[in-house]
């Protein structure tokens, strides 16, 4: 056989078998794409199962009013005829009131923390004259005076009390009424007859954390 007979006999044979495989990997090809357009879960994911939605946890309501107190003079309807207008805000001398908006009734009362600034006692009660719904009553203070809450010392954070000796009386000094702070063993101990729970005493007691802190009476009810 010449070698160009035998040349075109190989080529046949090769292009023979080229042709064979091209339709094989064409329909592999085809199955392939024929797969990519199905939905992913069909091809190789599980179906995901619902999960449910996390229960929401029911609101708590508020106490934020747990550690606050009402303006001098609020009466015992103060809720029902304070209508937030915040005119006793506006009016105090030394911006101690402010305002606190109740998430169970929407309603915005005015309050001061006697904690963080105290109530000055005013003479003319200028908060109480400035409510226009008489919400705020005013003081006889001859029969009577505000009751905020009750001070009560903290004698590991007294100066005092780490001395072992009366080497400060801040607390009494600032005290507007007399004989409501005295000292016992170098301590103070507060009356609670005379005592307002105002917060002079501890606006005035020079530690951190204070020395003195004022327990409210009773938690306070929106209605």
């Amino acid at each position: 056989m010449k070698r160009k007979d035998l040349f075109r006999d190989g080529m046949k044979s090769v292009m023979k078998f080229a042709f064979t495989k091209t339709d094989d990997v064409t329909s592999a090809i085809k199955e392939a794409w024929s797969e990519e357009k199905k939905p992913p879960s069909e091809i190789f994911l599980t179906p995901v199962k619902n999960i449910s939605e996390p229960k929401k946890k029911p609101k708590r309501k508020n106490s934020i009013f747990r550690s606050l107190s009402l303006p001098p003079g609020a009466s015992k309807d103060f809720f029902s005829l304070c209508t937030g207008c915040n005119e006793c805000i506006f009016s105090c001398p030394y911006i101690v009131l402010f305002p606190v908006t109740s998430e169970e009734t929407g309603k915005t009362f005015p309050f001061f923390d006697p904690n963080a600034k105290a109530c000055h006692l005013c003479s003319d009660w200028a908060c109480i004259n400035a409510c226009p719904e008489g919400a705020l009553v005013s003081y006889d203070l001859s029969d009577t005076s505000p009751k905020f809450g009750k001070a009560k010392g903290i004698g590991e954070h007294c100066i005092n009390g780490k001395t072992g000796e009366k080497t400060c009386e801040a607390c009494q000094l600032a005290c507007p009424i007399e004989k409501t702070v005295n000292f016992r063993a170098n301590l103070p101990f507060f009356a609670t007859s005379t005592c307002t729970g105002c917060g002079l005493c501890v606006e005035a007691c020079p530690t951190f954390p204070k020395a003195i802190q004022i327990s409210h009476l009773s938690k306070i009810k929106l209605t």
